[in-house]
């Protein structure tokens, strides 16, 4: 239930592609060799789409923080940059949408009573892409940009889809996705984050677990392309990138969102009434 909620909610408000269609056939897309790549917007106003033939949902944003410890690998723009390497101008919605649509399921966030039990939901590994100075496509596994704080070990440990949870204002009706509060893709674990690490790490400023692997990031406001895959448990499911030796993804791909503002529109033809 807690699926279509959201990918119901996210069609009403920000004109979801297909979502709801696609998650009604996401359990035999699991099933189904890659077809021809087809990237389907999930939304007009923001930078971000979902493959269903290769598996995974991509989103454009920017580097907003390179030295310093972490709560958040990545947020919503406006949010929490002073504590995350990325910033995305999307709507944690649309990424849980995303997801759904793909074939990956929600588990539950993390709780902290009566005793700890971590986030679980579908494992997700995250990569990011970019030009460099030279104008070279790179593209690293977003764990390597993460490391214990002090140290030198990178993060080991993938992210679950665990999928915040609406909370509802008993004054106005009105439901919330709490993960719109900035908690998109978290090192330290919080019970709103749409995704989460399935292992303790502690969100208290005095013993943050992780920090950004500073040599390792560009400069900030470098734009990067996210992707989010799968890593399906069904025997011979194949990710669209492997995690051992992630290649850039070149073609197909969706339009930077600027390039798509300043392309020119295309100019209707005349009516029958005008030529004559």
């Amino acid at each position: 239930m807690r699926t279509f909620h959201i990918a119901a909610t996210c069609l009403i408000f920000w004109g979801v592609v297909s979502v709801v269609s696609a998650q009604k056939e996401a359990p035999d897309a699991k099933d189904q060799p890659p077809a021809k790549s087809e990237v389907r917007k999930l939304s007009d106003q923001h930078p971000i789409w979902f493959d269903p033939s290769r598996k995974m949902v991509i989103a454009d944003g920017e580097i907003c923080l390179r030295k310093g410890t972490l709560e958040m690998f990545a947020c919503l723009q406006g949010t929490k940059e002073h504590e995350s390497i990325v910033s995305l101008p999307i709507k944690a919605m649309m990424l849980h949408a995303g997801l759904n649509a793909i074939g990956a399921v929600e588990g539950k966030p993390v709780k902290f009573s009566p005793k700890f039990s971590p986030a679980t939901g579908e494992e997700i590994a995250i990569y990011v892409q970019w030009k460099d100075n030279n104008g070279k496509t790179q593209i690293a596994n977003a764990k390597d940009w993460i490391r214990k704080s002090g140290g030198k070990e990178t993060l080991q440990t993938n992210w679950v889809f665990a999928g915040s949870y609406f909370w509802k204002d008993e004054r106005t009706g009105e439901e919330v996705y709490t993960a719109e509060g900035g908690d998109l893709v978290c090192v330290s674990n919080f019970m709103t984050a749409t995704l989460d690490l399935p292992v303790e790490s502690s969100q208290e400023n005095a013993n943050l677990t992780f920090e950004a692997f500073t040599d390792r990031i560009p400069e900030e406001g470098t734009k990067v392309r996210l992707f989010f895959v799968p890593k399906f448990k069904k025997e011979g499911a194949k990710p669209a990138i492997d995690e051992d030796n992630p290649m850039p993804i070149e073609k197909p791909t969706p339009m930077p969102m600027e390039e798509a503002k300043d392309k020119p529109a295309p100019v209707a033809p005349p009516a029958e009434s005008d030529k004559e």
